[in-house]
């Protein structure tokens, strides 16, 4: 796949380059598949604890976000790192370590006191 830029259009450095990776629309498909994943999901696991397609929506657009900015050439730099896939790497070990508090962690700790009395007497 490849978008035609004109040169006066392009951004500065980037002259010489005529065609481009279409990355709006990658995020787009990306973006739709990461919805029927998420639905699935829903529809799969009705007993998802809350928080846990949140955390799996996060973990994916971030995989997106990642892959697309490997794309891109006029992508913001700090020295050879590009910082949108830094962001987005940070989403991913985020939103695992998310998952992993809500069913590894939590599951161990000791079920909560009520805050009201059921007891009517």
């Amino acid at each position: 796949w490849k978008l035609f830029i004109p040169t006066a259009q392009r951004p500065g450095g980037l002259k010489d380059v005529a065609y481009f990776h279409p990355t709006f629309l990658y995020e787009s498909i990306w973006n739709f598949a990461t919805f029927g994943i998420l639905i699935g999901l829903i529809y799969a696991f009705p007993t998802l604890k809350r928080g846990s397609i949140f955390l799996i929506y996060g973990i994916l657009y971030s995989l997106g976000r990642f892959w697309i900015e490997g794309l891109r050439l006029d992508s913001l730099m700090l020295g050879p790192l590009r910082i949108a896939q830094g962001v987005s790497f940070a989403g991913v070990i985020l939103g695992l370590f998310g998952l992993f508090w809500l069913y590894g962690l939590k599951r161990s700790l000791p079920d909560g006191v009520p805050l009201k009395s059921t007891d009517r007497g």
